[in-house]
């Protein structure tokens, strides 16, 4: 989880991004990703800063968090499952002809003054989900998110960080493809997920305005000063 001096540190990276140790991988429509080497490892971690001026805060966090509707909109997953102590068991595809990959992993989100949200997601070992041999397990996993409204709420600025070491003898050339493609691809599916949540709300919230109170309706209002 974020500690507020962190949290306080990645905000302030929206605006003046700290990036002496770290090199511009890609850079999309509101997005950029860096990347460094991790010590010790030929693995590298990323950390993408940019933001949506469109989708308000709640509802990228809405649709980041709910695994049911991600089922929907992210086309890597194959399947979740809720475990205790706020587990989660995730099982996601990777291309053809690489094995599929899963995850055990603590999920936690918090609130910050401002309605600023943080997301945070890391391995954990779990003796009620053993691996299988059918599925390459990742154990060495994190996933930390900071979401800001913008000034308008209107919008919200985010700080995404990522690592994750998905084993296997896979070519450097297919991770750089997967990360250069993938994380742009996930951010435009999220994108378009808190969108269509957003529309939803407020045909709903238009379908309510428009029906008529029944004279039953009516006598059982009551107005709270």
């Amino acid at each position: 989880m974020f500690t507020e001096d962190q949290a306080t540190k990645a905000l302030a990276e929206l605006e003046n991004p700290d990036v002496s140790s770290w090199e511009l991988f890609s850079e999309v429509p509101n997005f950029k990703v860096y990347r460094r080497a991790v010590a010790g490892s030929a693995l590298k971690e990323y950390k993408v800063l940019g933001g949506f001026p469109d989708l308000p805060a709640r509802y990228l966090l809405r649709a980041y968090t709910d695994l049911d509707l991600r089922m929907k909109w992210d086309k890597h997953m194959v399947s979740w499952k809720e475990l205790p102590d706020h587990r989660l068991h995730f099982v996601a595809k990777f291309p053809w002809p690489l094995s599929p990959r899963d995850y055990v992993y603590e999920l936690r989100v918090q609130e910050f003054p401002g309605g600023v949200y943080g997301i945070n997601g890391k391995s954990v070992v779990d003796e009620a989900v053993p691996a299988k041999s059918s599925v390459v397990r990742v154990d060495e996993f994190r996933q930390d998110v900071l979401i800001q409204p913008t000034e308008d709420d209107a919008g919200c600025n985010i700080w995404f960080g990522y690592y994750d070491n998905p084993k296997g003898n896979i070519p450097s050339s297919i991770i750089n493809w997967a990360a250069k493609s993938g994380v742009p691809g996930f951010l435009n599916a999220l994108k378009d997920a808190g969108l269509n949540l957003m529309k939803k709300d407020a045909e709903e919230a238009e379908n309510e305005k428009a029906q008529p109170i029944s004279s039953a309706n009516k006598a059982s209002v009551t107005v709270v000063n």
